[in-house]
């Protein structure tokens, strides 16, 4: 998850994102989202991340996933979709919600 292009095939920005690559190799610029936002750092291409923690991005993701996503997800809406679960369980200024923010924008999903 740190590292999605280590294999050769996935990305991990949102950049090198198109309608024709499989999903489970554009599924690297959502785990890069989550292993920034868990253990904070820099993505290789910049972008500074704030770690909140694996539980906290675990909490989150899966509140996301559980309440809002739908099956046509787009990477924009995860990203809406991942504040909102940060705000719903930490409140809307709260780090998590920050970071979870920096998080997404480090992998180029506006």
């Amino acid at each position: 998850m740190n590292n999605p292009t280590q294999d050769g095939h996935s990305i991990d920005t949102f950049a090198n994102y198109n309608d024709n690559i499989d999903v489970h190799y554009s599924s690297g610029i959502a785990n890069n989202a989550f292993y920034l936002l868990a253990e904070g750092g820099t993505h290789r291409l910049g972008g500074v991340v704030t770690g909140i923690g694996r539980s906290a991005a675990e909490h989150i993701f899966y509140r996301a996933l559980s309440v809002y996503m739908a099956p046509s997800e787009t990477f924009s809406q995860a990203r809406a979709d991942t504040t909102q679960a940060a705000a719903d369980l930490f409140g809307a200024g709260s780090q998590q919600v920050i970071s979870v923010g920096q998080a997404w924008s480090a992998v180029g999903v506006q």
